[in-house]
């Protein structure tokens, strides 16, 4: 019986020891747990996996369309494929040959980037293996190989973490849908299809330089698309959603999913017709006068939208880069180019993005600057006009076309009259009328004539890259400048400050004789209120200066009826005849300036700081006069050497014929009424060549 209950006891015994034993390795477990899940050590948290998952629906961009809602640029879902190199068959010889041949691009193109990837990892993994060196037998490190390393966890024990290998090589472009099925049925290990955001031009290279292009990351967009990137722009959305251990999901709690927001449509100013009229008719003025390349504008008066803005650059065989000299004398010096004749030089800045996109060119309709010659002759006649120095009936000595200023300074006509009454300098491009006029003001307010117009100062276009254009300071005008800038010498301007300026002679009503705003936004016409604001001229001068310049254009259709007809062109000669609107303007030329020579360089000497014999030529005009729709800008760059020996070079034979042509096919297009002919009441006045 004792042996019974001693047998018993220590059963019972045995079994409270072990429960203990047991409660408090449970107690241990579920404090590791625990620890592990609030604390885990570096190595265990990389392979622990979250059971909410929290995903970025990325938002769409909106589109961009132009002022009657046709498509500019836009986004489309697309499929590129990427490679996972640490599961990608080894040998990857046949597999990258499968995969190159199904993405339609060279072997090389998918297999140099691949194996650059895997030689990575393989260096990565070699270095991880090699041994640590032997450590020093001391006391400390017998106590750690007895008792274990202090401060360490399991799985720590095996010398250090793995290696973080590269997974990701993108390879090829966007697929098309049998690509896409082709790829998915090689069936290759490690080659995956991610989803991209494809943004996509239908507008083609035709708005290329204004729509822009957008970058991997938006903040890098150019044009129309970095202006209007901020309402473009797409809202991201969340998605919380707990998945299993597969990584499967299972729900979403309520609360945790937020929708994607597509990002606001934006319309342009541009008019994609009108875009296409001003390209097919600066292109072929550009070829029929053999020039470097040329520029357009089209803009609306009233509201400032830029209904076209067009830069096309031409490759010429004949251009040879311009002979600098220079600053040490000991330099090599560059050749001249051999044959007879001046050479013709290479007027033009460099633009390497034009070669690589047509998004990525210089647009030098807001960024480049030229001498804009005669046109600038309206706005100073215009304020010589108003401040009193000169009555439209005042008879003007023109000397016969050749004159010295008081100081000693040449001035020729090339309409070479003895005398001119005011009107006529202007119709005729008189420079000695205007020189003339010009004297009469002070120096103070031929500068202030200048920059009332905004010439100086940037319209704020909202385009990166445009140019201020160049104006003599105050400080540093002189009687030069005040003989310089009547004839628009001595002075630079972008063709949008030239547009924005005519557009003063071309608005109605009271608004005649003020600046409008440029944009590039189009404006909701059916809610449009425009202030009378940036008043440069009263209203009765701006059109008496409408009036006048109405006999310059008169001139330019004449003189296209004679060209038409020495051509035998029966349907050149039938549109020559048949003008249907009446148009204002003003024709102009001016020599290249040199601009600033390259590091190191200088200016030949002897040199006039000119391309000599190169020009920029160029028309500016409004109408329809009565009620005008529209400002058009040409300037024909550098016209060809035949051109200049002709003696055709001038702005009204190169550039007026394309303003014309340009503005009958955009007002028959924006459905303006034909004009009355009696309305040029200018139209008698004499002819002019600048």
């Amino acid at each position: 019986m004792t042996h019974d209950r001693r047998a018993e006891s220590r059963a019972n015994l045995s079994t409270i020891v072990a429960c203990a034993f047991m409660a408090i390795a449970m107690v241990a477990a579920a404090l590791r747990v625990v620890q592990l899940q609030i604390q885990p050590p570096a190595k265990l948290a990389e392979h622990i996996q979250a059971r909410v998952t929290r995903a970025t629906l990325p938002g769409v961009r909106g589109e961009i369309l132009d002022r009657r809602g046709r498509l500019l640029s836009t986004t489309r879902i697309g499929y590129r494929t990427f490679i996972d190199p640490t599961v990608f068959p080894d040998p990857p010889e046949a597999a990258i040959i499968r995969l190159a041949d199904a993405l339609g691009v060279p072997p090389e193109k998918v297999g140099e980037p691949l194996m650059a990837k895997i030689a990575q990892n393989d260096n990565k993994l070699a270095q991880a293996q090699q041994p640590e060196p032997p450590e020093p037998i001391t006391l400390s490190s017998v106590l750690r190989q007895v008792f274990g390393r202090e401060g360490t966890e399991p799985g720590d024990l095996d010398g250090g973490s793995s290696p973080r290998l590269a997974r990701y090589v993108a390879v090829g472009g966007v697929l098309d849908d049998d690509q896409i099925a082709t790829v998915k049925s090689l069936k290759i290990p490690g080659v995956y299809l991610e989803r991209r955001d494809i943004r996509e031009y239908p507008g083609g290279p035709l708005v290329a330089s204004v729509v822009g292009k957008v970058g991997v990351d938006p903040k890098w967009s150019i044009g129309a698309e970095r202006i209007l990137n901020q309402g473009l722009l797409g809202q991201s959305g969340k998605a919380e959603y707990v998945r299993d251990a597969q990584g499967r999901p299972l729900w979403v709690e309520p609360g945790h999913w937020s929708p994607a927001k597509r990002g606001q449509d934006a319309r342009l100013s541009i008019d994609l017709e009108l875009q296409r009229i001003a390209h097919e008719e600066l292109m072929r003025g550009i070829q029929d006068a053999d020039a470097a390349g040329g520029r357009c504008i089209m803009l609306d008066p009233l509201t400032g939208e830029v209904l076209a803005m067009v830069d096309i650059v031409l490759d010429r065989d004949d251009l040879v880069p311009f002979a600098w000299e220079p600053k040490d004398p000991g330099a090599h010096r560059p050749s001249t180019p051999s044959g007879t004749g001046r050479p013709r030089y290479k007027t033009l800045t460099e633009d390497p993005g034009r070669r690589i996109h047509p998004a990525l060119a210089r647009n030098r309709c807001i960024e480049d600057v030229y001498e804009p010659g005669s046109t600038f002759k309206s706005f100073i006649w215009a304020v010589i006009t108003e401040r009193g120095f000169a009555k439209p009936a005042e008879v003007f000595d023109t000397e016969g076309g050749r004159w010295f200023t008081s100081y000693g300074r040449y001035i020729e006509d090339v309409t070479k009259r003895d005398v001119m009454t005011w009107q006529d300098v202007l119709v005729n491009s008189s420079n000695i009328g205007m020189v003339k006029a010009g004297e009469r003001m002070s120096f103070q307010q031929m500068h202030e004539a200048v920059t009332r117009f905004g010439f100086g100062s940037r319209t704020n276009i909202g385009l990166p890259g445009e140019g201020a254009g160049i104006v003599t300071p105050a400080r540093r005008w002189s009687k030069y400048s005040q003989t310089s800038v009547p004839i628009g010498h001595e002075v630079a301007v972008t063709p949008i400050q030239m547009v924005r300026a005519f557009a003063t002679f071309a608005r109605p009503g009271e608004l005649a004789g003020t600046l409008p705003d440029v944009t590039l936004r189009a404006v909701d016409h059916d809610s449009i209120s425009i202030p009378v604001i940036n008043r440069v001229l009263p209203s009765d001068v701006a059109l008496l200066t409408r009036a006048t310049l109405g006999g310059v254009t008169h001139n330019v259709e004449n003189r296209m009826r004679v060209q038409a007809r020495r051509s035998g062109s029966e349907s050149e000669q039938q549109a020559a005849n048949q003008w249907r609107y009446s148009i204002f303007g003003k024709s102009g030329t001016a020599e290249i300036p040199l601009g600033k020579a390259p590091d190191g360089m200088r200016r030949p000497r002897g040199s006039s700081g000119y391309f000599d014999g190169q020009y920029n030529s160029s028309f500016i005009a409004a109408g329809p006069t009565e009620e005008p729709r529209l400002v058009c800008l040409v300037v024909i760059d550098d016209p060809g050497p035949k051109r200049v020996r002709e003696r055709t070079h001038y702005g009204s034979m190169t550039a007026g014929p394309v303003v014309r042509r340009a503005m009958e096919r955009a007002l028959t297009y924006l459905g303006a009424p034909p004009s009355s002919r009696q309305d040029n009441s200018a139209g008698s006045l004499a002819s002019t060549r600048n």
